[in-house]
């Protein structure tokens, strides 16, 4: 019963995310957009649906939050040209220019060409190698197997640990507001920058209803967290 209630919502998603797609090409943007976040909302947010979505949001003039949609898109897809050929075009017409780097761990490069769970997956099958090799050196005990073995699950768990510290980085933000200045403290303080709509910046924490934000240049400050949407395609429902 439980297969059987599986398939039917994942047919019941496919279906809305096909009459999506037709009225994008119908041109009818809102059924459309309804359509992507209905999809969305249920929890299966793939990278195709956020790319479409973008595609929306962008020709109805809405192009912050197209960056957003294209930046969840592409955190999904960290490899389709596609996506970050949309996002290039769009950044153009934006007024700040900024645009903050995907976050990924120190010691994992790697994870810039993969996602969180790619990472996982493949630092998994190297230790399962790696404990492989080490039970084959019954078999064959005048082969190096152990240390091919050890090295290969240590391998492995580092581009795991990579994986598993990319998911539980704070996301990128994109202000969807207007405008909005950014101040040295939670309670007002003193104003430090003003940003627009569009601009891409590294969160750091959350409190009190209110982000702290990073520049790509360091600087630091608070806007309210209402104003950003977040680049987490973890959660169940839009983040836009």
């Amino acid at each position: 019963m439980m297969l059987l209630a599986i398939a039917t919502a994942l047919a019941s998603v496919e279906d809305r995310f096909k009459e999506a797609n037709v009225a994008l090409a119908a041109g009818e943007l809102s059924a459309a957009e309804a359509g992507y976040r209905a999809v969305i909302e249920e929890g299966y947010g793939s990278g195709d649906i956020w790319y479409n979505l973008g595609n929306v949001l962008y020709r109805q003039e809405r192009p912050a939050e197209a960056v957003l949609a294209w930046r969840t898109a592409a955190a999904l897809l960290p490899r389709d040209p596609d996506i970050e050929a949309n996002l290039d075009f769009a950044r153009r017409g934006l007024l700040d220019g900024l645009i903050a780097p995907d976050p990924h761990p120190w010691f994992a490069p790697w994870q810039a060409a993969m996602t969180p769970d790619e990472g996982i997956w493949l630092g998994s099958a190297l230790m399962g190698l790696g404990l492989i090799a080490v039970a084959a050196r019954r078999r064959r005990p005048h082969l190096p197997w152990v240390p091919v073995g050890v090295g290969t699950s240590l391998l492995g768990a580092l581009v795991a640990g990579g994986g598993v510290a990319e998911a539980n980085l704070p996301p990128v933000g994109v202000l969807l507001v207007p405008e909005a200045t950014a101040t040295s403290d939670l309670g007002g303080g003193v104003d430090l920058f003003t940003l627009h709509a569009g601009a891409e910046v590294q969160t750091a924490e959350d409190e009190a209803g209110r982000t702290l934000v990073v520049l790509p240049d360091g600087r630091k400050g608070w806007l309210p967290s209402e104003a950003l949407g977040l680049v987490d395609p973890s959660r169940p429902g839009p983040v836009l």
